[in-house]
């Protein structure tokens, strides 16, 4: 899915280690992130990737299609 991002100069990055949901949400919080991709058993097993806005909270699951016109 990072490759695809990037691939229309969308920049992403992945977190680095296996930390908790909180930790890594803080994270992106701190660095002003303003968009996060969760991708979970869930959204593994749905082929589904969960997008959170960081600053109003809104998540909406989408397909990879759908995170890159969102983010265009």
């Amino acid at each position: 899915i990072i490759k695809a991002l990037r691939k229309y100069s969308i920049p992403a990055e992945l977190y680095p280690e296996n930390a908790k949901m909180k930790k890594q949400m803080g994270y992106a919080d701190a660095m002003n992130i303003p968009y996060v991709a969760i991708i979970g058993e869930q959204e593994l097993a749905d082929n589904t990737i969960t997008f959170k806005d960081m600053k109003t909270g809104e998540q909406v699951s989408v397909t990879t299609e759908q995170l890159i016109e969102k983010l265009k």
